[in-house]
C-alpha cells in the first residue's frame, strides 16, 4: 500500500468532450434565435410567444451548460462525491461498499458510454459516478483501481462489508442488465409483431367485411393488435425474468 504522506487523494472527473459539445449546441441555438426573431417581427404573433420561447431556450442552454460544467466525480481524503447539476452527495470512505464498473443500460443511445462506474453505499443504494465511463475516461480500469486503492486506504481497519449491499452487488454482477430494460425491449418487439399481424390481416382481407366473424373482429382489431402484444410481452418478460432471477 502506498504511504499516507505520499499519496494524492484528490481526483476529479469532469466532462472532457472538448469543443464538440459547443459545435453541437451552436446549430440549434442559432436556429432558435432565428425562430424567435421571425416570431417577434410577425405582427400576427403575440409578443408573449417569442418571449416564452426565448426564455425556454435560455433555460435549456443554461441547464446544459451547468450539467456539463458542474457535474463531476471528486475524491478527497474523506469522501467520494458524486456532484450533480443541482444536487451533490458525498459518501464517506468507510460508508463505501463498492466501486464497480458496470454495463450501461442506456448504451444503445447514440454517443452513450457502454460502461459506467457506480458507487454502492452502506444502505445498499447505487449511485452513478458522473463522467467516470469508457467514453470520458480513456483508461477506465486504471482510474477505478486508483479510486479503490484510496477507498481501501481510508475506510479504516474496522471496515466490514454490509450484507445488504454485498448481496446487491453480487446480484448485479449476475444480471448486469436491469430487467425493466429487457422488458421494454420486448415490449417494442411486441409492438412490431402486432403491426406485422395487422398488415398480414389487411392483405388477407380480414377487414373488407366479406367474412363477418365476431371473434376475428375482436382478435384482429387494430387497437387490440397495437396494445395487447406489447403489454403481454412486457408483463410476460417481467414475470418470467423475475422468476428465473430469483431461482
Amino acid at each position: 500500500m502506498i504511504a499516507d504522506d505520499s499519496y494524492s487523494y484528490r481526483r476529479e472527473y469532469r466532462y472532457s468532450g472538448g469543443s464538440w459539445l459547443w459545435l453541437g449546441l451552436t446549430a440549434p441555438f442559432v436556429a432558435g434565435i432565428g425562430l424567435i426573431a421571425r416570431m417577434a417581427l410577425d405582427d400576427e404573433v403575440s409578443v408573449i410567444v417569442p418571449i416564452a420561447v426565448g426564455a425556454t431556450l435560455a433555460a435549456l442552454l443554461l441547464f446544459v451548460l451547468r450539467l456539463v460544467k458542474v457535474t463531476a466525480t471528486i475524491s478527497d481524503e474523506t469522501h467520494l462525491t458524486a456532484q450533480g447539476a443541482f444536487r451533490s452527495h458525498a459518501t464517506a470512505w468507510p460508508d463505501v461498499q463498492g466501486i464497480e464498473i458496470e454495463v450501461n443500460p442506456g448504451a444503445g443511445a447514440q454517443g452513450a458510454p457502454s460502461r459506467i462506474v457506480v458507487l454502492y453505499d452502506a444502505s445498499g443504494r447505487r449511485r452513478t459516478l458522473p463522467h467516470l465511463n469508457d467514453r470520458n475516461t480513456p483508461d477506465l480500469e486504471s482510474e477505478v483501481a486508483a479510486l479503490r486503492e484510496v477507498w481501501m486506504w481510508r475506510r479504516g481497519e474496522d471496515w466490514a462489508p454490509v450484507p445488504k449491499a454485498a448481496n446487491k452487488i453480487a446480484r448485479v454482477h449476475r444480471h448486469p442488465t436491469p430487467l425493466v430494460h429487457i422488458a421494454v425491449k420486448m415490449m417494442f418487439g411486441g409492438l412490431v409483431l402486432g403491426i406485422v399481424i395487422f398488415l398480414i390481416a389487411l392483405a388477407s382481407g380480414v377487414y373488407d367485411g366479406s367474412d363477418p366473424n365476431a371473434f376475428a373482429d375482436v382478435v384482429f382489431h387494430p387497437l387490440a393488435l397495437i396494445m395487447v402484444p406489447p403489454f403481454a410481452a412486457y408483463i410476460g418478460t417481467f414475470v418470467v425474468g423475475a422468476i428465473l432471477r430469483r431461482r
